[in-house]
């Protein structure tokens, strides 16, 4: 595969820290006083991570992602540490003391706050969550679980693969259309079938009623910078993980 230069990609922001700390944060949700949280970089470390930006150490907590859209809720007892993981791809919260997190190597992480409620969540999104509908299912159990109204949100979209890089078949473009047809218009031909799913996360959360102005968008492909990004597509089963994570403050 011959990847766009870093060049291309202009827009991903300088990242913050060093060595094992090394992260992406979004300005929306770093305004949320009392919120801490973090897109982990390649060669980063989440427990580093965490504790640079949290202080004391928080236990993380996360899914046995499925692609899917199934949100769990993390409420008066939080979920085992470790191997026994829940199957999903949200978590929702509005404990303080726990971080929540979801693990990415090309698929969409989103981290979501609404601030009057003091809910949380983090969201994985590849093409299958996306055509299932996870980031809607998402914000619906927000407000469901914890009154949080949409217009009310800070969405942070972290890197994923960009549709410089996302070549699909015919079969995954008749599953987006089967499922939205405006996710149509998320659709690129310009060099084979590409799909952005950055732009089709964003109009579902627009549709949602997130407010545009409450949306962030950390761009960056993650096939394209090895420098920054971890990325199954580049590396196949060698790809490590890099962590959406959000938690408040103790």
């Amino acid at each position: 595969m011959t990847a766009p230069s870093p060049s291309s990609n202009p827009r991903i922001p300088d990242p913050v820290g060093r060595d094992t700390r090394r992260r992406l944060e979004a300005s929306n949700l770093s305004e949320v006083r009392g919120l801490c949280h973090a897109f982990t970089l390649r060669g980063s470390e989440p427990p580093a991570v965490l504790g640079d930006i949290a202080g004391p150490h928080l236990p993380i907590h996360s899914l046995q992602q499925v692609h899917g859209a199934i949100v769990r809720v993390i409420g008066d007892e939080p979920p085992a540490v470790g191997d026994r993981r829940d199957l999903g791809d949200a978590l929702t919260t509005n404990r303080r003391g726990i971080a929540i997190a979801v693990r990415v190597a090309d698929c969409v992480p989103l981290l979501i706050c609404h601030e009057p409620s003091g809910a949380i969540a983090a969201v994985h999104a590849g093409w299958r969550g996306t055509v299932a509908g996870v980031l809607p299912a998402a914000i619906g159990a927000l407000g469901g679980t914890y009154g949080a109204d949409p217009a009310g949100l800070k969405i942070a979209i972290g890197p994923c693969i960009g549709p410089c890089c996302f070549e699909v078949g015919p079969e995954v473009v008749e599953m987006f259309l089967a499922s939205h047809p405006r996710l149509g218009s998320c659709i690129r031909d310009d060099r084979g079938t590409r799909i952005d799913l950055i732009a089709a996360n964003r109009l579902q959360a627009l549709e949602a009623g997130v407010a545009e102005a409450g949306i962030e968008e950390l761009s960056g492909c993650t096939v394209c910078r090895s420098d920054l990004f971890e990325s199954h597509r580049r590396d196949g089963e060698r790809a490590g993980r890099m962590l959406g994570l959000i938690a408040w403050k103790p």
